[in-house]
């Protein structure tokens, strides 16, 4: 935008200099005030330009610079306690309530969902065990799709183990995949951690 109305000055300048001005002749009087409002006008644009590219260089820095204030460093663990011996509804997502580690702050114990921080390759594990006669049926999530599963019957235990590119802001968490509420033990025995393993 600058280049292009910077030529146009330049060439209106061009066609009024080819004109023989002489500062003393009252034929020419308007022609030379014309031209000295040109070369204002052509030094105006110039000074825009330096400010806008020096700007330009501004905003560059301030994108790197807040680049690398971004975490590098992104874990979190968090636990479910209570109740030791309840169940978990239909399709509900298990919100593990205690935080042993949050850095990065992404992880919602009011929610039971972590929100990525910065895109990344992930790993997250989570393990439960069932709290009744019956089945367990966890899976972990990212944003709406099902990435790992994994199944537990009758006061035993299960693992979910994946790891998983995140874009920032995607969600993971952990959900009851089954149509039924199932029995799961807290008292710290049912936990949910994720780590960032490479920062993309």
């Amino acid at each position: 935008m600058f280049l292009s109305v910077f030529f146009c000055v330049l060439s209106l300048s061009s066609v009024v200099y080819s004109v023989k001005v002489e500062r003393g002749s009252s034929e020419n009087a308007f022609l030379w005030i014309i031209a000295k409002q040109l070369d204002r006008i052509e030094n105006r644009f110039l000074d825009m330009q330096k400010q806008y590219n020096s700007r330009g260089a501004e905003i560059e820095s301030i994108k790197e610079t807040l680049q690398k204030q971004s975490p590098s460093i992104v874990t979190f663990l968090a636990r479910l306690m209570s109740p030791p011996y309840g169940s978990i509804a239909a399709y509900a997502t298990v919100k593990f309530e205690t935080i042993k580690e949050n850095i990065g702050s992404g992880y919602n114990s009011g929610t039971g969902i972590f929100t990525t921080p910065i895109k990344g390759l992930y790993h997250f594990t989570a393990s439960a065990r069932q709290s009744q006669s019956g089945f367990l049926h966890l899976g972990l999530f990212r944003n709406n799709v099902q990435m790992a599963v994994s199944v537990a019957r009758n006061y035993n235990s299960l693992t979910i183990g994946a790891t998983i590119t995140l874009q920032s802001g995607d969600r993971a968490y952990v959900k009851n995949v089954t149509d039924q509420p199932s029995g799961i033990v807290g008292a710290g025995q049912t936990y949910f951690s994720g780590s960032l393993v490479h920062k993309m």
